[in-house]
Order: C-alpha cells, then sequence, then structure tokens
C-alpha cells in the first residue's frame, strides 16, 4: 500500500542473514546491505526505484527524519518533535511494476537528455544538476510529458530542502504546506496520484491539528501520509476515515506511527 513494506522485508531479510552468516556476509556493513537490498529490488523483482526506500529501511533514528543525498548517499537527520505521521490507506489499488512508474522515469531522463544536449552541459546527469531557469529555458524543446514530469522533480527537490530547514527550526507547519504542495505537484505534474489519493488528501486538509498531507512512495493507489499534531491524532483519524467513506462508500485504514530506528538483529 505504498508504504515501503518490499524495502522493510528487504532489509529486516538482509540485517538477518549478516547475522546468520557471519563470514559470508557479516563483513557488509548497513549501507552495504542497503544497496544489496535495492539491487534485488531492481533485478529480481523488477522495479526500477531508487535507493532512498531500502535507505530508510535500513538507517532511519527514531524521532528523526532522514535527510539524504541519493547521488553521493551523504545523510543526515533532522528533529521530528510535537508531530506524528497518521498513514491512511485508501484501498485502491497499487502496483508498480506494470509500467506506469517506470515510464515516468522515462520522461524525467529523456527531459534530462534534452536539456543537457541543448545546453551542452554534458555534466547534467540527472534533473537535480538542473536548475528551475534552465527548465525554463528550455521549455519549447520538450514534450509535454517531460516539462511536467520535470518540473515535478526540480520543485520537489526544492521542497526537500525547504522542509528541512523547517524541521531544523521545529517549524512543523512549514513542513506540512511543503507535504501538501508536493501532493498538488504529483497530481498535477507528475501524474502518480488516484482518484482516491487526491480525495483522501482533500478530506484531511481542514480537519483540526492537520499540517500536510501528501500521497506516499510511488503512488498510483496506496497510501497517504498526514502530518498530525500529537494531540489532535486521536480526532483526526476518526474524522478522516469518516470523510473518505462518505465520498467513497470505502472504509479506509489508519494507523498512526513515528520515525523508528532501521533495521536491526537480536538475538533472543
Amino acid at each position: 500500500a505504498a508504504v515501503s513494506s518490499s524495502a522493510a522485508l528487504e532489509m529486516a531479510t538482509a540485517v538477518m542473514l549478516s547475522k546468520l552468516f557471519p563470514e559470508q556476509v557479516g563483513h557488509l556493513d548497513q549501507v552495504a546491505l542497503v544497496k544489496v537490498a535495492k539491487a534485488a529490488e531492481n533485478n529480481f523483482v523488477g522495479m526500477g526505484c531508487g535507493i532512498l526506500d531500502q535507505f530508510s529501511s535500513g538507517m532511519g533514528k527514531a524521532g528523526a527524519l532522514l535527510f539524504l543525498d541519493c547521488r553521493t548517499l551523504d545523510h543526515n537527520t533532522v528533529p521530528f518533535t510535537g508531530v506524528q505521521f497518521v498513514l491512511a490507506n485508501t484501498h485502491a489499488p497499487h502496483s508498480l511494476v506494470d509500467g506506469q512508474y517506470d515510464m515516468l522515469r522515462r520522461h524525467c531522463e529523456a527531459a534530462k537528455d534534452v536539456i543537457a544536449k541543448a545546453t551542452g552541459r554534458m555534466d547534467i546527469t540527472h534533473l537535480r544538476d538542473v536548475s528551475y531557469e534552465m527548465l525554463q529555458a528550455n521549455k519549447s524543446k520538450l514534450s509535454k510529458d517531460q516539462w511536467h514530469r520535470a518540473l515535478h522533480v526540480i520543485t520537489e527537490n526544492a521542497r526537500v530542502l525547504e522542509g528541512v530547514e523547517a524541521c531544523k527550526n521545529g517549524d512543523m507547519e512549514k513542513l506540512g504546506k511543503c507535504m501538501s504542495a508536493s501532493h498538488a505537484s504529483s497530481r498535477d505534474d507528475f501524474g502518480n496520484s488516484c482518484r482516491e489519493l487526491d480525495i483522501m488528501q482533500t478530506c484531511a486538509a481542514d480537519i483540526p491539528g492537520a499540517l500536510g498531507s501528501r500521497l506516499m512512495g510511488g503512488g498510483f493507489g496506496g497510501c497517504t501520509i498526514n502530518l498530525v499534531k500529537t494531540e489532535c491524532v486521536e480526532a483526526f483519524v476518526e474524522e478522516l476515515s469518516r470523510r473518505y467513506q462518505a465520498q467513497t462508500n470505502i472504509a479506509p485504514s489508519v494507523f498512526v506511527c513515528s520515525p523508528g530506528d532501521g533495521a536491526f538483529t537480536e538475538v533472543l
């Protein structure tokens, strides 16, 4: 349901194997195990994902959010206080191996190639290397799909940096606004939302204590993730469930959670 369950299973299995087979696997550190888990997703499952899900499952820290540079794998944590995440499963079908996700990825790669060629900048290897101004200057050279996918990626990276600063400053309301803006961009530009996700996200918008909401993971169904003030969580869950069921005739599954430590082993 878009909560990175496959990555969590991969990391739990990898860490368990490193404990069971210290000579064969135990020499690998946690980051190496993350890379192995990603390779399993890419090469065995056939899902062309990046490293974010496995890295989060392996390197998370309780009470903090993880900030990861997916190119260098440099990472650090930022504080997460006074709020909790509420995951709301729309029960819309969710699949990322049916070609839709890979199609969006191809649009992004094509947009990158067009801009690199137009600017003569062969150092542009990913859309993270493209500024908003560069994107605007080359809009006419991109297809409609390439433009919208690239616009989402470039503005999303900016929202991540904005959200990190908000967490450092204890500004959870700002983080929530970044999340809601992210959903709007996913819906309008990246194209990985769906009717049920949009309804769930809209239902959450004005419930007391709600600070922001967006789709989770790769989208195309599954869950929204909602940022809610801790003292308002119980009432929020009840009201969100009521609203969503009233509009869709589907009873959602709602889970309250907080960031925890990454995969580990414990001898019993």
